[in-house]
């Protein structure tokens, strides 16, 4: 056996001859004893050469342990690894007795700062669940809250707390809540206090705040309506005329997103009546967004027919047919009748909304001043009003076809570069212009340009291929013309007139000037 090397208990081979070796190691020269070599030493198997019993095994691992001393301090961790690995009671006083003490941490002071909604510089207020309501549950719910340097909450402990899901909508708050932090010696520091979220079922004559809340609205104070509707609805949210009535009074007041959300849940009750429709219809219309516009508009009619003889609904519910070419213009005129008619007693909110829908139905008529200049109306009085931007463009655009036919290029590029001016992404009018500029002005370079940006914005357009194709054919670029006629025919084969063309141009034929 080598006496000169250091023998620790921690070995792969926990054999007797650990027990042996071990032994030899009794110098107080030697390097402190680890817990990996107790725990091993105390695996060893029994009875070996060198221990008969496990209590002569312990007797030696005490003396061992005197002796050798511990390296680290005895932690619950290590402790309870050596009592599962056999260490008994004497074993470990020993082993407490002979390891370094553990190392003291100055504990943090933390300032106790009592109730704590006395210094909110943010107090977030929780919200009452529809399940808290329906179930009656009020009360409160104390929580306390471990603050940071900054006076934000970095841990919450619930005191009392209260069911469905009233106290973690309380923690929610006091975690977006901030507090003035407590100091030491004039420094921020850390504190810890309480706070009380106080959760109370208002009670109310629902009939009363109902009618006061209609009256409101019925005399235009929709701000008024409102907070009478909202406290119908914090008591009781299945309550359909207050969320109607509020709803009409977000359209009112042009909150759309919050408008939809209360009409359409009124209408997810089945109780819901034909104005909650149409009103719906109205939002929808005022977000661009005509087919759910039309859906509630129907739905609206179906509920009450009458609704039919009502300007108002003729002047915005445009869509509720197809119409035959040869009744569009006696249709737009129906649309225009009752557009201005609506508009003779339309409350300030409308107003924008029936000027575009009687631009729309000036554009049917082919009245395009006309259109253009409602659809500007529709514009000044709600600059953001998408859906104007649009109409607007087809109007342009249409006005300037119509100069095209009349051979007044000039006007027609003008009108159909306001409506590119108006949506860029569009490419209809780039196509348009491309064709003014190849058959009406001969600019060919222009032309070639502008059916280039409509097939750069859709790469499907025909009749950009076609007509940049003529282009080229009219500047003698045969080979460039043949690809765009080709290409035409590959987007849609039965395009007659890039086949002409692309047979002519293949043969050698000279194309004529159309216009």
């Amino acid at each position: 056996m080598m006496r000169s090397q250091k023998i620790f208990l921690f070995t792969a081979a926990v054999s007797c001859a650990i027990a042996i070796s071990l032994l030899a190691a009794t110098s107080a020269a030697q390097a402190r004893l680890t817990y990996p070599e107790l725990s091993t030493a105390l695996q060893v198997k029994l009875p070996n050469q060198s221990f008969k019993t496990k209590a002569e095994l312990m007797d030696w691992l005490i003396q061992q342990v005197k002796t050798r001393k511990i390296d680290k301090p005895l932690t619950r961790d290590r402790e309870d690894d050596l009592r599962q690995a056999g260490g008994t009671d004497d074993l470990i006083e020993a082993i407490k007795a002979n390891s370094p003490a553990p190392a003291i941490v100055p504990k943090e002071t933390v300032v106790d700062m009592g109730e704590l909604a006395g210094r909110a510089t943010k107090l977030v207020k929780p919200e009452y669940t529809n399940e808290a309501r329906q179930a009656g549950v009020s009360g409160p719910v104390v929580l306390q809250l471990s603050l940071d340097e900054k006076g934000q909450v970095t841990a919450t402990k619930t005191i009392s707390g209260l069911p469905n899901g009233l106290t973690e909508n309380a923690i929610a708050a006091a975690k977006s809540s901030i507090f003035t932090p407590a100091a030491i010696n004039g420094k921020p520091a850390k504190g810890i206090g309480t706070i009380t979220y106080n959760f109370k079922i208002d009670k109310i004559d629902i009939p009363a705040t109902l009618a006061l809340g209609d009256d409101y609205r019925t005399k235009a104070n929709c701000n008024a309506a409102i907070t009478e509707y909202t406290r119908i609805i914090n008591v009781d949210a299945r309550q359909t005329k207050a969320l109607s009535g509020r709803g009409i009074c977000y359209v009112t007041n042009k909150n759309l997103d919050n408008a939809i959300a209360d009409l359409s849940t009124a209408i997810a009750s089945g109780q819901a009546d034909d104005q909650t429709y149409f009103y719906l219809g109205l939002a929808y219309d005022f977000k661009g967004e005509p087919k759910s516009a039309m859906a509630n508009y129907e739905q609206a009619l179906r509920l009450n027919r009458e609704l039919d003889k009502w300007p108002l609904m003729n002047c915005v519910y445009i869509d509720r047919r197809q119409v035959p070419q040869n009744e569009v213009r006696s249709y737009g005129d129906e649309i225009v009748k009752a557009c201005t008619t609506s508009l003779a007693s339309a409350l300030d909110f409308l107003r924008s909304l029936i000027y575009l829908k009687r631009g729309v139905g000036d554009r049917l008529k082919a009245d395009f001043d006309r259109s253009i200049s409602d659809l500007d109306s529709a514009r000044q009085l709600a600059p953001r009003f998408g859906a104007v931007q649009l109409q607007l463009q087809i109007s342009y655009n249409a006005r300037g076809l119509a100069h095209f036919d009349k051979k007044e290029y000039k006007e027609a590029v003008d009108d159909i570069t306001a409506a590119i001016n108006l949506d860029p992404q569009n490419p209809t009018p780039f196509v348009n212009r491309c064709a003014v500029n190849v058959y009406g002005l001969r600019n060919y370079d222009e032309g070639i340009n502008d059916c280039s940006a409509a097939i750069k914005l859709n790469d499907k357009a025909t009749m950009a291929y076609n007509h940049r194709g003529y282009a080229y054919e009219m500047k003698n670029d045969i080979a460039h013309a043949v690809a765009d006629y080709k290409k035409a025919l590959d987007v849609e084969p039965r395009n007659e007139a890039a086949r002409a063309n692309l047979n002519r141009a293949q043969k050698g034929g000279k194309p004529s000037m159309k216009n």
